[in-house]
Parts: structure tokens; C-alpha cells; sequence
């Protein structure tokens, strides 16, 4: 909101003329003036600042003087503040009670006199014997060479310097008299004019001067008051310094400059002249206009070999050249190149300016595509080019070269050799000069890949891959082995008995081509082994001298080689010499069902693998086993929807409820929870409370008048444990432990303000609301977190978030618009969600787009994010010390405070507006002092959006009545966007 402040000006409000006052009596001034946004007022005296006091009192811009006496006699001036600035009221009030005292007869005026001109201040009094002059010091002045005090009491000032500006105190004094003197004060302000500059321009003006328009188009240019005072006089000039009148196709507007249609002959000087007592200051702006640029040559299609240059030509003629660029785009997208011709180093692709010849060197197969230029001249249009394509002859390569590979002996297994070129390329393979022809039955060649239908021992030898087309041949040779895996020969007996004191071996002996090696673990820990008891055998069995008690465990006999991996587990149960099994007791582990984890056996893997291949040996088989499609990546993708479920949106056959007994405003969540105790309020907020360690992956979205908004993580258990107000904690505590446990997205307010009284009810008004609300189409209140400041409300968000972000994001296309049943529907499920809340007699005081939620479903939802500071500040203002949202609310909701189910049936009409307009700004044409003004005398006028469907413009427009009681209530809106949606 640009907040103003006008001049004020001290008027007596009481008694009605200054005549009538009397000593002894009550006299009221007020401060009258016209500003927006918190004013701040300060009084004065003569010179002197005013404070409260048993006489005095001051209420804002009144200022209230009890049984006044001679001694209040004075000037009496205010100073209004706010944010746009300080202004001193220039029309004051001179209060003369008259008891025994010199009265004043004329009473000195504020002067304005420019530096070196002649300042005069005229005073007299009735039954003044003296009549003194005091400057702003308290001295008193006497005539000298550039001051004189004229018999009658006027005072001259010649010749005038910045040091005489300030109060003059023009005092009247009776001779015989023992009151204080009677003093008036005037001011002495010496007026200035400051240069304009180039941000005295909207838009602000280039260092050189100039503005561009394309011919046709509207022009604008306004010229801001500069600094100056007294308020200069402001004007614009045309090339022969005539002034520019109001009217005609180039006229002024309150400073700005317009021009309809640009033509060619308006081009030129123009002036903007400002001027006041203080003298004149001007600024030039040069009017440049340009012309329709024209393609006179269109790009060729070419075809280029790989690594050479490529050329498209585009031939434009512009009468604004100066002005003009020329750009590229290829397959729609803008192509990043150089414009510097004389550049040496340079990007792959550059654009001559002059002609608009493209080039790019070395050319790539990556190049391939559509291309079109696009002749683009300063206030014109762009100018597209046809289409032409580049094609690219590649070269003969491989890609990549085939590598060695190593086979499991009657596994099923395939090598690929892939290679491109232009035109592409035949490929086939060669077992050490046996054609494919004559390769054994189980080996197939496909499109270059060799398919093993059973690998065999003879299958082991050299492979030659070919590749041939019209430019020639290539070929690769590779090596291939078979091998054998891993294999138990002797397996190891599960589970094996040992008696305690006795040895015990267990056999582990594997075969394997190449020889595998083989390591054991103790409960999934390596070496963790009592080397002096302890031993591994050269055929693998592990051997255990004495047994002791705590031997008993799970034993893994892992073997690996390059041909794979195997593994065996056994459990060892230690008896008692007796012959006794000892009794089970938390730690033994034998009643454990110890569950070997996918991530500790492959962790464990890869440490094996690491002590038996050397590093080269492991990168071939990881390359040679991604090549041949023996490693696969899977990208799971999980939408979770905002209530756990990918719900579709229920458009019909959803169930109607009656909008009851509405509100009248007068009943807010707040009247309907007052009945309650502080300990019964206090136990529902418990019921709400969960940790604040379950919220992670927090990101700061906005800022509201409560503090920090934000969206996190959360588990799914915990949101859905949050629905049934009891025994939370062990619930969170269970739930939260599952292993299968998915996290959802979540809306987090936070409560910074806790000793502001309005934010801290306003925050309970929202726990109030949510969490007796349960709908489809209303957001879902999880939960509170109040260990520590600053307190979290846990509330339901979507995928998509809010609908305000989702619709301007339709416009720049990174969503694709909604279709007219789509925003309908839309605008249908907001509807229930608001029947929901005028059904529990709640009002929602800041119905918009910003404040609903949509999921990529689109499932609607209302809700209350409320960023009134950050990113959607400007779609509030300040209003009588509160933050509104202004042009979303009536003229009862703004001026009288009154809230009820009719004015959020009002903003629901500006939310519907919202929707059709993709997101733009109500009433974006106007500023927040005009929708103001506008309101307030009830001549704002609002009209459906023109992509509106027909059958919903009357329902919509009656929501803007300016009687509540005129407007529908959200059953009878309800029913018929469900009426509208199912003709459509």
C-alpha cells in the first residue's frame, strides 16, 4: 500500500468562532488533515511542544484546553507523522482570550521568501504599550542594515540568508502590567526548488536520456513532483516548447506524459518543466520511435557432417537498426550464443549482428533440430523467421567400445556392441574368424548383441565386433572367460552342537572357478574371533579349540570370487559337559531370531570383495555387467495426496448439508469457546500436542502475522494418529517405529508474537476453528507443539500448495491452465469447504486463493496460511492499526469491524474472480487509497472475469450486494455450482 499524508491544517471545533470564546471556558482544537496508514500528531504553542496536563489534554488530533486564561494566548500549530513523511500544518489557530491584558489585533502569517528576497511580518496589539521581536534565541531584534521594526510593529527582513529561517515572536507588553507578555509566533520559510533527476521520472530514465516506443503502441511517461518548497508548478513541453494541454492524442495527466498511438513524426524533445518562487528546473527526454522490422530472407535447411561448421542465414531489413537484435531459437527454445564479431574465443555457436548469419562450429549430432531466427526491434513485436532444420551426418564410432567379459559357467548372459553413425551403422559379431553363421546353436547374434543361451566352457576366447556403413568399417576385439561361481561342496550342518571345554569344527568347503576365497564372521561382525582359540583351515572349516559358553552365536561362511558370491550360516548351540542345554535367558542367542538385513549382508559383501579383487579386476566386471543390462535402476516415485490416499476429487453425489443457523458475525470461534474453562481449554490443547522432533526437512515458505511459516516433513502415523485425540503419545511412539512408515508434507505456522494480545487470540482462533472441522474440502489441524517457544500449529498441506501460486503459474505455462470444468469444479469444492464452516457458525475472515490449498489431483481445500508479510504482503494493507485484507472484504468488514458468514460469502466472490483470472490482483488498476475512497462512498464496482462461464456470472456478482443480507448463503452457492457443473 503507498501510504500519503497531506497538509494539515488547525481548526477550532469548539466553541463554534474564536468570538466566543471567553476566559474561563473550554476551547477544542482539532487537527484536520487527509492520510493513510498510523498518523502520529504532535502540538505546539507558539514554538513551544504541548504535554498532557491538568489543563491540557491531548487525544490524538484533538487538543482540549480547560478554563483557558490569558496565559494560553498563542499560535497554535500540529505536526502530523507517518511513514510517507512529517508535514507541519501551515493554517494554524491564534487563541486571544482578552482579560486585562494586551490583546492582539493582527496576528503575524508564516511567510515564504526565496534566498535574497524581502521578508515582512505584520503584528499589532490593542493596549500594548511595547512591542517587541524575539528570533528563535530569545533575543530580542533591533533594526540594523538588513532589519527594521516599523513603528506600527511590523518587522522587515531585507536581503533574506538560509540563518533568518525559523520563528519570529511577536510579544505585546503592558507597561503597568505584571502578566506575562502576550506572545504570537509566525515562521520564516525560505523556499527551494531541487533539479530534477533521472528517478524523477516513472519509469526512471536512462543515463542517456531516452525512451523507445514502438510505432502504434501507447506511450507513458510521468514527471514527478521534484523536491521542492513551496509545491512547485509542473508542466511538459513539445519540440517547439509549446505547452502539452490535457487533452487531444498527446495531452498530460496529473504529470504524466501519453501519447495514444505513436507515430513517426512524434518523435523528438520533449521537456518537463517544474516552477515556484524559488525559480525553475527542467529535464530533456528524447523520444525515440521504431519501426515494424522485416525478414527478407529466410534460413535453408542444411546438412553438415559431424565436427564441421554449420550456417544459417536470416536476412531482415529495420529502419531501427540501432535497436535491433537478432536471436536464435532452436526446437522453441532460446539458443545461448555470442554477438561479439571481433571476439577471438567464443561459445560453439555465434550470431553476426549486422547480417544475422547463425554459425556453430564443430558441429554435433547434438545440434540437430528446428531452428528459427527472431528479429527483435525495442518496442516492437518479435518477428519470426520459417523454420529451418540442421541435420547432422555422425561419424562411425563406437559408443562405447565393447569390453572384456567374464561369464558364468550355464548362466544365461548378454554383450552388447553399439555403434552410430550416418547412415546407421550394420554390426555384427565374429568369434576369432567363425562367422555368426557358424557360431554354436546357444549363441545368437541380435542387432549386435550376443545372447548365451547357457554359457559353456568353450565359449571362453575372442570376439571381434564390426560396425560398417557408407563411410567405411570399425571393429573392436574383446576377451571373454568363463567361470565358475562359488559352490558348497562340503555344506556346514545347521545347527551344530558343541559341549563347552570340547573342540568343535564346522566345515565350510567351496569350489569354484577361479578358486574362491573364503572369510567368516560371528553374528554378521568379521574378525571378531579369539585368534588363540580360533582357526580357519586351508580348506576353509572353521575350527574351535575349548568351546566356551559364550561361543554359542550365528557363524557365516562367505566365499567369493569374480565369478560371484555364496554364502552359508550356521548355528552353534554350546551344551553343558552334563550334556545340558543351559537355560535361555534376554541375552542368549539361541532364542533370538537374528534376521540378516539386505543392507548389513551387502555391506558385508562388498568388504569381501574388497579383500579378494583388486580394484582393476572389480571396475571391469561393474562395467561389463552395466553394459549388458546386468545391473538395472528402478526410480520409484510415491505421491502421497494431502490425507495419505491418491483420492480422486468427488465432483457429484457428494452429500448437500443445510447452512443451519448462520452467523451474523456476532459469534466468532472465540464467543463459542469462551464458555469453556481454562482447564478445559488448557486439556484440548493438550490433546493436541505432539513433539517437535517428528516435524524435519523444515523450509521457510512465507511470513504471517504470527511469525514464520514454513512446510516440513512428518510421518504418516503421526498424522493420522493426530484424528483421534487420545492416549497421542504412545500412539506417535508405536506408529513412528514402523518400518514402513512414509513422511507427508505438512503446513507449519509459527507463533512468534506471544505477547501480542491480537496475534495470540487470532492463533487460538485458528486452533479453535480447524480442529472442529472435519471435511474433504477443508484443511485438517494435526496437532501442536508447545514444549518450547516459539509454538507450532501442524497443519495439512498438498503437493501442489497454494492455489494462488498454483494460477499465476498457469499463466507463465509451467502449469497448464485449467479448463473451464476444472476451475468450476474447483470453485465447487471451496464452495463445500466454506458450507462446512457456516454450517459450525465459524468465520473465516480471509477467504483467498493464497489461503487454499490444491493438490495434483485437484482436491481444493480451504485453509488459513495467511502470509501477510512474505511473498503476498501487498495483497494486504494497514487499516486503523490492522492488517487487512482490503480489496477481498466489504464495506461492513472495513468500516464497521463486522465479520460475519455474509462477508466471507463476499470474499468467496472475489476468490471465484481469482480463479477465472488465473491469480491476477483484484482490482489491480487502483491503488490501496483508491479502493479505499472507493469503498467507503460505495461506488466500487466489481465485475465477473471475461473467461467466467455464463451460468456462473449471476450467481458470483450477487456475493458482491452491498446489503449482507442480499447476498446467498453457501448452500444455496453450493447447490448451484453443482447445478453448473452438471451441465457443462
Amino acid at each position: 500500500m503507498l501510504l500519503r499524508i497531506e497538509e494539515p491544517s488547525v481548526q477550532l471545533q469548539d466553541p463554534e468562532s474564536a468570538s466566543l470564546v471567553q476566559a474561563g471556558g473550554d476551547v477544542i482544537l482539532r487537527c484536520h488533515m487527509d492520510a493513510s496508514g498510523e498518523v502520529h500528531f504532535e502540538w505546539f504553542r507558539n514554538a513551544d511542544r504541548l504535554a498532557r496536563s491538568a489543563r491540557l489534554e491531548i487525544k490524538k488530533k484533538r487538543l482540549h484546553i480547560k478554563a483557558v486564561e490569558p496565559s494560553d494566548n498563542g499560535v497554535y500549530r500540529c505536526v502530523a507523522k507517518n511513514e510517507a513523511g512529517e508535514r507541519r500544518s501551515s493554517k494554524n489557530f491564534a487563541l486571544a482570550v482578552a482579560e486585562n491584558t494586551a490583546l492582539i489585533q493582527t496576528v503575524p502569517s508564516d511567510v515564504i521568501v526565496k534566498k535574497g528576497g524581502t521578508a515582512i511580518f505584520d503584528c499589532s496589539y490593542q493596549h500594548a504599550d511595547v512591542i517587541e521581536w524575539h528570533f528563535r534565541d530569545g533575543n530580542s531584534i533591533t533594526t540594523n542594515n538588513r532589519i527594521t521594526v516599523h513603528s506600527n510593529g511590523s518587522l522587515q527582513i531585507d536581503n533574506v540568508t538560509e540563518d533568518d529561517g525559523g520563528m519570529y515572536s511577536c510579544s505585546g507588553i503592558r507597561s503597568e502590567a505584571a502578566e506575562v507578555p502576550q506572545i504570537y509566533t509566525a515562521e520564516l520559510k525560505l523556499a527551494y526548488i531541487q533539479p530534477f533527476k533521472a528517478t524523477s521520472f516513472e519509469p526512471t530514465l536512462p543515463e542517456h536520456g531516452e525512451k523507445i516506443a514502438g510505432e502504434g503502441s501507447m506511450f507513458q511517461l510521468t514527471c514527478l513532483e521534484p523536491d521542492s518548497f513551496p509545491l512547485a508548478k509542473k508542466w511538459w513541453e513539445n519540440s517547439h516548447g509549446h505547452t502539452i494541454s490535457d487533452s487531444g492524442d498527446i495531452r498530460v495527466d496529473d504529470g504524466r506524459l501519453i501519447i495514444d498511438s505513436v507515430r513517426a513524426e512524434n518523435a523528438g524533445i520533449y521537456k518537463c518543466v517544474a516552477e515556484n518562487i524559488a525559480g525553475k528546473t527542467e529535464s530533456t527526454v528524447e523520444l525515440i520511435v521504431t519501426m515494424k522490422p522485416k525478414i527478407t530472407k529466410h534460413p535453408s535447411s542444411v546438412t553438415v557432417e559431424e565436427n564441421q561448421k554449420s550456417l544459417l542465414h536470416c536476412e531482415f531489413e529495420s529502419e531501427s537498426r540501432d535497436h535491433t537484435v537478432i536471436k536464435w531459437r532452436k526446437d522453441g527454445k532460446t539458443l545461448k550464443h555470442d554477438f561479439d564479431d571481433m571476439q577471438s574465443s567464443h561459445q560453439r555457436a555465434k550470431v553476426f549482428k549486422q547480417n544475422g548469419t547463425l554459425v556453430i562450429f564443430n558441429t554435433q549430432a547434438s545440434d540437430r533440430g528446428e531452428y528459427v531466427c527472431e528479429v527483435l526491434t525495442t518496442g516492437q513485436k518479435p518477428v519470426f523467421s520459417k523454420p529451418a532444420t540442421i541435420s547432422v551426418i555422425e561419424l562411425l564410432r563406437f559408443v562405447p567400445s565393447p569390453v572384456n567379459k567374464k561369464m558364468e559357467l550355464g548362466s544365461i548372459a548378454r554383450i552388447h556392441c553399439k555403434a552410430q553413425g550416418t547412415p546407421p551403422p550394420i554390426i555384427h559379431w565374429e568369434k576369432e574368424g567363425v562367422t555368426v553363421e557358424n557360431l554354436p546353436s546357444h549363441i545368437t547374434d541380435m542387432n549386435g548383441t550376443l545372447h548365451f543361451n547357457g554359457v559353456l566352457a568353450e565359449d571362453k576366447g575372442r570376439y571381434n565386433c564390426f560396425a560398417s556403413n557408407s563411410q567405411g568399417a570399425i571393429n573392436a576385439t574383446i576377451n571373454i572367460e568363463v567361470v565358475v561361481a562359488p559352490k558348497f561342496s562340503i555344506l556346514p550342518k545347521t545347527p551344530m552342537e558343541a559341549i563347552e571345554g570340547h573342540s568343535v569344527s564346522i566345515d565350510c568347503v567351496v569350489e569354484g572357478d577361479p578358486k574362491p576365497t573364503i572369510q567368516w564372521d560371528k553374528n554378521l561382525k568379521m574378525n571378531d574371533f579369539d585368534q588363540s582359540r580360533f582357526t580357519v583351515l586351508e580348506n576353509g572349516t572353521l575350527y574351535i579349540r575349548e568351546v566356551h559358553r559364550d561361543d554359542e552365536n550365528k557363524y557365516g561362511c562367505t566365499a567369493g570370487s569374480s565369478a560371484g558370491l555364496n554364502r552359508k550360516e550356521v548355528q552353534l548351540i554350546v551344551h553343558t559337559p552334563n550334556g545340558l542345554v543351559p537355560e535361555d535367558d534376554e541375552d542368549s542367542t539361541v532364542t533370538k531370531a537374528v534376521l540378516i538385513t539386505m543392507s548389513v549382508a551387502g555391506a558385508y559383501i562388498i568388504l569381501v570383495i574388497g579383500l579378494m579383487i583388486d580394484l582393476q579386476l572389480l571396475s571391469h566386471i561393474i562395467a561389463a555387467k552395466t553394459e549388458n543390462g546386468d545391473v538395472e535402476h528402478t526410480e520409484l516415485k510415491e505421491a502421497v495426496s494431502s490425507n495419505g490416499s491418491a483420492s480422486k476429487p468427488k465432483i457429484n453425489g457428494v452429500e448437500s448439508h443445510k447452512e443451519g443457523q448462520k452467523s451474523d458475525g456476532a459469534e466468532t470461534t472465540n464467543s463459542q469457546s469462551s464458555g469453556h474453562s481454562k482447564k478445559s481449554k488448557s486439556s484440548n490443547y493438550d490433546k493436541l500436542a505432539f513433539p517437535r522432533s517428528y516435524l524435519k526437512e523444515s523450509t521457510l515458505i512465507g511470513r504471517g502475522e504470527f511469525g514464520d511459516v514454513m512446510v516440513a516433513k512428518l510421518p504418516k502415523s503421526v498424522a493420522l494418529n493426530s484424528d483421534k485425540r487420545s492416549s497421542r503419545n504412545s500412539q506417535i511412539a508405536a506408529s513412528s517405529e514402523s518400518a514402513d512408515d512414509k513422511d507427508i508434507t505438512v503446513l507449519v505456522k509459527a507463533l512468534s508474537q506471544t505477547k501480542e494480545e491480537n496475534c495470540l487470540a487470532e492463533f487460538k482462533r485458528e486452533i479453535d476453528m480447524f480442529s472442529k472441522l472435519s471435511h474433504d474440502n477443508v484443511i485438517k489441524l494435526f496437532g501442536l507443539c508447545r514444549e518450547i517457544e516459539p509454538h507450532y500449529m501442524i497443519l495439512e498441506h498438498t503437493d501442489w500448495g497454494d492455489l494462488k501460486k498454483f494460477l499465476l503459474a498457469t499463466q507463465t505455462g509451467k502449469s497448464p491452465a485449467l479448463t473451464p470444468v476444472q476451475s468450476v469444479a474447483i470453485v465447487h469444492q471451496l464452495g463445500r469447504g466454506m458450507q462446512h464452516l457456516a454450517n459450525h457458525r465459524l468465520v473465516h475472515k480471509d477467504v483467498a486463493a493464497r489461503n487454499c490449498l490444491v493438490s495434483s489431483t485437484l482436491v481444493a481445500k480451504v485453509g488459513m496460511c495467511r502470509l501477510t508479510r512474505d511473498p503476498y504482503s501487498q495483497e494486504y494493507c494497514k487499516h486503523v492499526n490492522q492488517i487487512i485484507p482490503l480489496r477481498w472484504l466489504p464495506y461492513e468488514a472495513v468500516y464497521e469491524d463486522e465479520y460475519s458468514t455474509k462477508s466471507d460469502i463476499y470474499s468467496f466472490g472475489v476468490l471465484v474472480w481469482e480463479i477465472f483470472a488465473q491469480g491476477e490482483l483484484p482490482q489491480s488498476k487502483i491503488n490501496d487509497n483508491s479502493f479505499l475512497t472507493k469503498l467507503k462512498e460505495k461506488n466500487l464496482e466489481w465485475k465477473a472475469h471475461a473467461s467466467t462461464p455464463e451460468p456462473l456470472i449471476k450467481i458470483q456478482e450477487s456475493c458482491w450486494e452491498l446489503d449482507p443480507q442480499k447476498r446467498p448463503s453457501f448452500t444455496e452457492l453450493s447447490e448451484e455450482f453443482d447445478r453448473v457443473l452438471k451441465s457443462m
